[in-house]
């Protein structure tokens, strides 16, 4: 999210060099690349450039992660391949219905997350990034801000349980279109406590409880 200010923008009502002429938007970067991972097949890619992808996904609760939204670089001094995750106009969606992997199944996704990509998910804080963005001119929506904090939950506490990102991925998206998903279980269960009086802290506090059950659950088997 970026804040602009420039003759050019169209001003409807005229141009003035005043901060309620700014623009905002988002800032997009060119990514050099020699296709995307349905260009080739995935087995030549890093476990580390898919688990990258499998933390921003979880998060986001992207629900359009396709093989065709994420670049393939080289790296110019190893030739490394590198990853880029590209075209996020699906995420902070209101519900979990429609969250879509495509790196579900690849087997890097089923390989634990490193000590440093669990070190970095341990700093992740949905409350101070929901304040960055309103800092930034965007008030998330009340439900969007719901999915969000509940996948950011389960992912610190996935991986905080030893998950890998297949497991905790698979909690999140549907095997089949008819067939609701495990973490809409959970918050369809966690509704059925509560009134709609119940403030969002009781509410994230009882899904918290029941994913706790579940994922201890998934520890066991």
């Amino acid at each position: 999210m970026v804040k602009c200010l420039h003759k050019d923008f169209n001003h409807p009502n005229g141009y003035s060099f005043s901060q309620e002429n700014a623009k905002i938007g988002s800032l997009q970067m060119f990514v050099s690349n020699v296709g995307t991972c349905e260009d080739m097949g995935y087995g030549v890619f890093p476990v580390d450039q898919v688990h990258k992808i499998s933390v921003l996904d979880i998060r986001l609760a992207n629900a359009d992660r396709h093989g065709g939204n994420i670049l393939v670089s080289r790296d110019g001094n190893d030739g490394q391949i590198v990853l880029t995750p590209i075209d996020h106009g699906y995420c902070f969606p209101n519900k979990f219905e429609d969250c879509t992997f495509e790196w579900l199944y690849w087997p890097q996704a089923k390989e634990p997350y490193t000590s440093e990509t669990l070190e970095y998910i341990k700093t992740l804080d949905a409350e101070k990034d929901i304040e960055l963005l309103k800092s930034h001119g965007w008030e998330i929506p009340p439900s969007c801000a719901r999915v969000f904090r509940i996948s950011t939950m389960l992912l610190k506490k996935g991986a905080e349980k030893g998950l890998t990102p297949f497991a905790i991925g698979s909690i999140m998206c549907r095997e089949t279109l008819e067939k609701e998903s495990v973490i809409e279980q959970i918050i369809y269960e966690a509704e059925a406590i509560w009134s709609p009086e119940t403030t969002e802290e009781e509410f994230t506090s009882t899904v918290s409880d029941i994913m706790d059950r579940y994922l201890d659950q998934c520890s066991l088997n």
